[in-house]
């Protein structure tokens, strides 16, 4: 394991612009992944970097027809959830690991690019070194879900393995003053524009995540439900036309889906 790693480690490859994909090829979600994952407020990984020498910097676009997205262009953030092994190549809440959601979270994707700070993952038996990914328009009902994992240019296991066949989702690494990695990626989104034609009575929700104090600005007066990931209506109400605050305060910590004629747009609580 040791002499794999140190293999990896060796990758120079030349640090450009992200890779810019048109599309993102999907995968299996795989045995790990786990529901309730905090969200990164820091852009950081929790337990952050513990060596500085696998320190991972990674800054995320989203692309839609090739071309990059600003997402606040856009009546909705992007969402990633991310998952990958700690630097011994193994995944916490899983296989009697600490149920502690190390090296797990979700990252609000916002502006022209989002950089996130982690640790390079370890070498899973036989595979080369990967990060899973669940991407989503975080408020948009219709969107497809991107579920994929990202692998590292020059990785020395990845003629080995299936990743051979899919180079748009490399990620082309350099190193950091020696001193760790860098590198970016694009998510190619194959449907994300389009999305003010369907979207209902209620136009966006704030702050998403929120305390509780949750604000609805609706285009035209409305009722909304609000559902638990159970589908148990949690709360009701008939609101006007503008905007409206709704107090949550009282519902448990997590994630709700809040819906109007038939939309729906997702929010946590925390």
């Amino acid at each position: 394991m040791k002499v794999l790693k140190t293999v990896f480690l060796l990758i120079a490859v030349q640090f450009a612009h992200a890779q810019v994909n048109c599309i993102t090829t999907g995968d299996q979600l795989g045995p790990y992944f786990k529901w309730g994952a905090p969200y990164i407020s820091n852009d950081t990984l929790a337990p952050g970097v513990l060596d500085t020498t696998r320190s991972l910097e990674l800054t995320f676009y989203v692309s839609y027809d090739c071309d990059t997205v600003d997402l606040d262009t856009l009546p909705s953030t992007y969402t990633l959830q991310i998952w990958h092994a700690n630097d011994s190549g193994a995944y916490s809440n899983v296989d009697g690991n600490p149920n502690n959601y190390h090296y797990r979270g979700e990252l609000e994707l916002t502006g022209y690019s989002t950089t996130l700070h982690t640790s390079l993952p370890g070498i899973y038996p036989n595979r080369p070194s990967h990060i899973h990914i669940k991407g989503y328009l975080t408020d948009a009902h219709f969107t497809d879900t991107i579920i994929t994992q990202l692998y590292f240019e020059g990785d020395s296991l990845i003629p080995f393995d299936g990743a051979i066949n899919m180079p748009e989702r490399w990620i082309r690494l350099d190193t950091v003053k020696e001193n760790g990695f860098k590198g970016a990626f694009a998510f190619g989104l194959a449907y994300i524009v389009g999305m003010e034609e369907a979207a209902g009575p209620v136009k966006r929700l704030y702050p998403n995540p929120s305390n509780g104090s949750l604000h609805v600005e609706m285009r035209t007066a409305g009722a909304i439900t609000v559902v638990n990931l159970t589908g148990q209506i949690v709360h009701s109400e008939s609101l006007a036309q503008g905007t409206s605050r709704l107090d949550l305060r009282h519902l448990p910590k997590g994630v709700y889906i809040l819906r109007s004629e038939g939309i729906s747009r997702r929010f946590v609580l925390r």
